[in-house]
């Protein structure tokens, strides 16, 4: 899936010097198109998810120990909260970037690195899925197979980095002898993940090149074998990829950090390990994934299973309803600044000068048989060089 690239003895695919047009996702960029009153339009759909979502439950928990809960407001947690949010964009600047540049990817100019990794930290624009990522690396001037994998790669990187979290704090958990969170749910994190994480890079390894070029689900095994791959060199080379490993997880453990604080702004300080537990089992899928940053959905689910965790559910509620609209309104006027940006990415030429130089790990390379055209066009271009 993830082609030949310059510098690995084989020829880049024909086209990728020129100009290149991106047709936008059908899908996930569909936001990209829209004019600013509809725009306006789904911004306040997603806060009236948000609080339709907030309102339900606090009705379950009680409007008196709702109200209760507002009176214990401290502000000096808001300001905690919100720099928190800044720095899990830090975070996930690197971790973007390096899954941009593994491998020998391509690479972006800055801004246009910095408008996408906007619009996916914020996750309003890319309407649920991975398109707009798809959008960007194409633009970039990676192929279809390879930047599907690439983005697969990216969601698997997410949720991989905050199931290792889940599994310390799972550990932390059982070995405290404390109650909550529930067997049911600290077991499986403690458990799972670590397994997970080495059958998946054996089966990568082991059968990625059988699927490899294949057609129906085959290629789609193949796509999904492939960005195992890429993050199996991540992990096997973290002298080299170590800010996208730890860009992630200071991603995670900041928005995990800024849940606490929502917590805390209302009175509860919550025992970071079980904290952790409840955040992670209840992040079903991250902002950049979510239909219109995960709106209503995580608003609804985190705070149950923080509840469960160990949170009182007036609490949760509050905390992290503050949480969640921040967390949705704060990226989005830089979102929505960058889509003249965005917008521009798919006319811009797509040059292989812009890919990594001096990476060239063997685990992704699909090298061109002796003879082959690509294997000619490579020997061409070497000559000329030489030239």
């Amino acid at each position: 899936m993830v082609r030949p690239r310059e510098g690995s003895g084989t020829a880049l695919p024909s086209g990728w010097g020129s100009t290149m047009r991106v047709s936008l996702p059908r899908l996930s960029v569909v936001h990209m198109r829209h004019r600013g009153a509809v725009l306006a339009v789904l911004v306040g759909v997603a806060i009236a998810l948000e609080l339709a979502a907030g309102t339900g439950l606090a009705y379950v928990a009680g409007w008196s120990k709702v109200r209760a809960v507002l009176g214990d407001f401290d502000g000096t947690w808001l300001a905690a909260l919100i720099g928190a949010l800044l720095i899990s964009f830090v975070g996930y600047y690197y971790a973007y970037r390096g899954i941009f540049r593994v491998e020998g990817g391509p690479t972006l100019p800055r801004r246009q690195m910095r408008a996408v990794v906007a619009a996916g930290f914020g996750g309003f624009l890319a309407h649920g899925g991975g398109a707009l990522d798809q959008y960007a690396l194409q633009a970039a001037g990676a192929d279809e197979d390879e930047a599907k994998a690439r983005v697969a790669a990216l969601g698997g990187l997410e949720h991989g980095v905050l199931a290792i979290g889940g599994c310390a704090a799972a550990i932390v958990v059982l070995a405290s002898g404390r109650g909550q969170p529930p067997m049911d749910f600290t077991l499986p994190w403690a458990i799972i993940p670590i397994p997970g994480f080495l059958i998946g890079f054996w089966a990568a390894e082991r059968y990625g090149d059988r699927f490899r070029d294949r057609a129906g689900w085959r290629r789609k095994l193949g796509t999904f074998l492939d960005s195992i791959r890429i993050i199996r060199v991540l992990f096997a080379h973290p002298l080299r990829w170590g800010s996208a490993l730890a860009g992630m997880a200071l991603f995670w453990a900041a928005d995990a950090f800024a849940t606490w604080a929502g917590l805390a702004m209302f009175g509860f300080r919550m025992n970071a390990a079980a904290l952790f537990v409840g955040f992670a089992t209840g992040m079903v899928f991250t902002r950049r994934t979510g239909p219109l940053a995960g709106a209503g959905v995580l608003a609804l689910v985190l705070p149950l299973t923080i509840w469960v965790s160990g949170a009182p559910l007036a609490v949760a509620v509050v905390g992290v309803f503050v949480y969640r609209v921040l967390a949705l309104l704060l990226p989005m006027p830089v979102s929505l600044a960058a889509l003249p940006t965005l917008r521009r990415m798919g006319r811009q030429p797509a040059s292989p000068a812009g890919r990594i130089e001096g990476v060239n790990e063997p685990a992704l390379q699909v090298p061109a048989a002796p003879g082959s055209a690509a294997s000619q066009a490579s020997e061409a271009a070497a000559a000329d060089s030489d030239g």
